[in-house]
């Protein structure tokens, strides 16, 4: 069995072209329906704001796979696809769940969304014994890594960068006033509790109406998202986070909403982009690639803990790879015990394949199923 991860990603694209590849849950099903049916045997979709990766499993999968994903967005993105087979494939997995790929190290949202993306593939029947092993050893080695470093010791995230550009830039937070559009959403989520950790800030966040009923958010003063042009003026801050695949706020609606010249800041961390550019002397726009800044002193820090928890992870990764070699050698086990005439000794070979399994050391493992195989042919 072949296995292949497609990636498109912070680390390579722009959000530009990151915004073609971000797809609705109904998309995702879809999608996932047709490759199950006809390109690979197994597939995932794991869809954040900085990457839309695919795992499969199957046989001759990447040219028929690449096609389809032109087919989805266009020619252009192929300039920005990374590859990843075999052993490159479950080691990449496992580097993501880990927060080790991501734009913030060790940040802690990646780990859920891999999760997410998994339950997501098995409820749609996409995966099988390849990729629910994968994804299941990759999560372990990442619970792993996260409590025996530092890497989420101080949790840093996205939500947490926005507020501290949006201090970085209006000065202090103090007595500022701060709209969340998202709120409800779990990056928004993220960022009103970070709001509600400080003091003296005072914070507005968008909901929708139902009946004519508003759902109010703990913690904030809410607004109707249907009126969320009407009081723009009085914020210091926007800061968007929705899973919209529209804009949200439109450049033409934002400048008529504004007349008080003051010093203000919008802060985009939605993939598509909810916020239209919008920036003049007094109005400061930033979007998730451009808290880069922040992120890299962040990841500079973390920098030390990162050798300690690729050690960690290669016992994962080598105990996937030990579990994909054992599943596609039962045939050659099933013929060299039938070659073993005494009882016992098939016992004692038994044994010793599992134990050396057990060992997790893939290089012997895999020197024994050479040799294994050597001396059948």
């Amino acid at each position: 069995m072949e296995l292949l991860a497609v990636s498109i990603s912070h680390e390579n694209t722009p959000i530009s072209i990151r915004e073609k590849v971000s797809f609705t849950k109904k998309k995702q099903a879809e999608i996932l329906k047709y490759i199950k049916q006809n390109i690979a045997e197994e597939c995932v979709l794991l869809s954040t704001c900085n990457r839309c990766e695919f795992y499969l499993a199957g046989y001759n999968m990447k040219d028929k796979f690449i096609d389809c994903l032109v087919s989805l967005t266009d020619e252009f993105v192929k300039k920005y696809i990374s590859i990843y087979e075999g052993d490159d494939c479950s080691r990449h997995l496992a580097l993501t769940a880990s927060g080790l790929k991501s734009m913030i190290l060790g940040e802690d949202q990646i780990l859920g969304q891999v999760k997410d993306a998994h339950e997501f593939a098995k409820e749609h029947l996409c995966c099988g014994k390849y990729l629910n092993t994968l994804f299941r050893i990759s999560v372990t080695g990442a619970k792993k890594v996260k409590t025996e470093t530092l890497l989420s010791k101080t949790p840093v995230s996205a939500a947490t960068i926005a507020i501290k550009q949006c201090q970085n830039i209006l000065g202090t937070l103090n007595n500022k006033n701060i709209l969340i559009i998202g709120a409800s959403g779990k990056t928004g989520s993220i960022v009103l509790k970070d709001l509600l950790s400080l003091d003296g800030v005072n914070i507005y966040a968008t909901s929708r109406t139902h009946d004519g009923i508003i759902n109010h958010i703990d913690g904030a003063i809410t607004v109707d998202y249907d009126k969320r042009y009407d009081n723009l003026d009085m914020y210091d801050a926007v800061i968007s986070a929705t899973s919209s695949p529209h804009i949200v706020l439109e450049k033409s609606r934002t400048k008529n909403a504004i007349k008080t010249c003051k010093k203000r800041v919008f802060i985009d961390l939605a993939v598509p982009r909810d916020i239209e550019i919008f920036e003049d002397e007094y109005t400061v726009y930033k979007n998730i690639d451009d808290l880069t800044e922040i992120a890299d002193n962040n990841n500079r820090i973390k920098q030390q803990e990162i050798m300690k928890a690729e050690k960690i992870l290669q016992k994962y990764i080598d105990e996937f790879r030990i579990w994909k070699l054992f599943s596609e050698s039962e045939t050659l086990f099933k013929s060299a015990e039938n070659k073993i005439e005494n009882e016992s000794e098939k016992n004692t070979f038994r044994h010793k394949i599992y134990n050396l399994k057990s060992d997790n050391n893939y290089a012997k493992f895999s020197e024994f199923i050479i040799l294994l195989r050597e001396k059948l042919t």
